[in-house]
């Protein structure tokens, strides 16, 4: 109880009772606030930014095959279905990489 009154007091975490914000309130003058956050022009002020996103394909294969499998009741697939699953697949790909 005692390291939870005194992180609150100093502001690592946040204070709850009065007791706890008056002390936080006269620690605070000896905090000194960059120049920059002075005034909150600085949020109006600031360039607006593009985020991209960083998208991560990960290879599923083995898990769609099993999947595959179950649909067909583990039978196989004829090899003039699997070449046409191939050439759709590699012109997917294609599209997707825009070419």
């Amino acid at each position: 109880m005692y390291l939870d009154n005194a992180l609150k007091s100093c502001g690592y975490l946040f204070p709850e009772t009065d007791e706890q914000i008056t002390i936080f309130e006269k620690d605070m003058d000896q905090i000194p606030i960059p120049e920059c956050l002075n005034s909150p022009d600085f949020v109006f002020k600031s360039q607006r930014r593009i985020i991209k996103k960083n998208l991560k394909v990960f290879d599923n294969s083995e898990g769609d095959m099993n999947w595959a499998i179950a649909a067909r009741d583990g039978k196989d697939i004829p090899s003039d279905i699997l070449e046409k699953m191939k050439q759709d697949k590699e012109e997917a790909k294609k599209r997707q990489n825009g070419n």
